[in-house]
């Protein structure tokens, strides 16, 4: 027993047995070591797959995402181009339906006279017009508004030769039917020429056409101070209490052709028309540069058209009421006589109801300035002397009563001279 342990003791006690162990120690630590790099290595390079795998599949659905956001965007687009072309389509529909329907009702109205005037208008049909002519004329006079519409009527009712020549007298208010009829039938009227002659009051106007049948007097003053017919004068023309007749002054002096039995209106609208065509653009365009209205000018030339005797005197008389007209504090009243004749002879005389004031307004004795309207009808010559007076310092004028000689003074002792001169008053 002794001997055993004692060799065993010996063994355990080698040092070669312990450096043996020690590196197998050592050995089994470095494959441990190698080992755990090979194991910490392999598992860094799972987890850099796996995320390079995550960023791939990050990549792809974001791509995916982009593109599935701009298909909605560009489907989106479509739907919004879709919507708007079918809002544009939708009102362009409505506007055409409207449209078609408006013109519709609007060519009803006009081939029925449907809401259309019922004033009379006068119209000439030249001899050879065809219907297109004769459709022109029509909507010129505001008898009709849709002149093709109307040349296709008169083709369906076969009428296009069987219009006849001359005066018709018309409405605005009558069918394509009536109006058809109407201009098929011939002119027999009688007619008649009337000279209303320069200075003429509308009284006087009035009484004339009644003496040669055209119309009553008093139905044509009422018409003539009433009427409206679109020419661009009649805004200018005003009215006001003190005024006696709105129109006197634009009945225009001249001869002209009216039917007997005529309506007042269209009595009134010619003389309008001929008033507009005499009195033009050029005279118009005088009155501004002179800061003149058209009323004003009518009636300072109603004055000039009284008081001168003779066309060539006109100038120097307009210049007389020009001179006082701009010296108001010197010369406040005008003092023409016939405005006080007009007073006297036409207004009180007509007048329904007694207005005072008015006869002092119109008599420049008594009244300052121009009277509130015209006192006589002017002819050309009266208007354009007060639209072109000559250029004198003249305040007073008379003129000889026989042989229409005037006579014109700066001061009231040359125009006392000057009465003496004229035999208007003794020495």
């Amino acid at each position: 027993m002794k001997d055993n342990n004692t060799q065993e003791n010996k063994l355990n006690e080698n040092p070669e047995n312990d450096d043996n162990e020690a590196l197998l120690q050592e050995i089994l630590n470095a494959k441990e070591k190698v080992q755990k790099e090979k194991d910490a290595a392999a598992k860094e390079t799972t987890e850099s797959e796996e995320n390079l795998e995550e960023e791939i599949i990050e990549d792809v659905e974001e791509e995916e995402i982009k593109e599935e956001k701009h298909k909605r965007k560009k489907k989106k687009k479509r739907s919004y181009k879709k919507l708007y072309f079918i809002l544009l389509l939708a009102i362009f529909i409505v506007g055409i339906s409207s449209f078609a329907a408006i013109y519709i009702i609007r060519i009803g109205k006009d081939a029925f006279g449907i809401d259309q005037p019922s004033n009379p208008v006068e119209i000439n049909i030249p001899k050879g017009s065809t219907t297109a002519d004769i459709a022109q004329i029509l909507q010129e006079n505001g008898i009709i508004e849709e002149p093709l519409i109307f040349r296709l009527f008169s083709k369906l009712k076969h009428a296009d030769s069987l219009y006849k020549e001359g005066n018709h007298t018309l409405r605005p208010d009558m069918s394509y039917d009536v109006i058809v009829e109407e201009l098929q039938k011939e002119s027999q009227r009688d007619t008649v020429d009337i000279t209303f002659p320069e200075g003429i009051t509308l009284i006087e106007c009035a009484k004339l056409l009644e003496k040669n049948e055209v119309c009553k007097a008093d139905d044509f003053i009422y018409a003539f101070n009433s009427a409206s017919f679109g020419y661009d004068f009649e805004s200018q023309v005003t009215n006001s209490k003190l005024k006696f007749y709105k129109m006197e002054g634009y009945f225009f002096p001249d001869t002209y052709k009216f039917y007997k039995n005529s309506e007042p209106q269209i009595v009134a609208k010619k003389i309008y028309a001929n008033f507009a065509e005499k009195v033009n653009n050029n005279l118009m365009g005088r009155m501004k540069e002179l800061n003149i209205t058209l009323d004003e000018t009518i009636t300072l030339a109603s004055i000039v058209q009284a008081e001168a005797p003779v066309s060539y005197d006109m100038k120097n008389v307009a210049s007389v009421f020009w001179n006082r007209l701009r010296n108001k504090d010197k010369f406040p009243l005008l003092q023409s006589d016939p405005t006080t004749k007009y007073v006297n002879e036409v207004i009180k005389p007509n007048i329904e109801v007694e207005n005072e004031e008015m006869y002092i307004a119109y008599d420049t004795y008594q009244g300052p300035g121009l009277p509130p309207g015209a006192i006589c009808n002017p002819g050309l010559d009266a208007i354009e002397a007060v639209l072109y007076p000559n250029d004198t310092d003249y305040f007073y004028f008379c003129a000889n009563l026989e042989t229409k000689e005037c006579f014109y003074a700066k001061t009231l002792n040359e125009h006392e001279q000057n009465l003496v001169k004229a035999g208007l008053t003794g020495k």
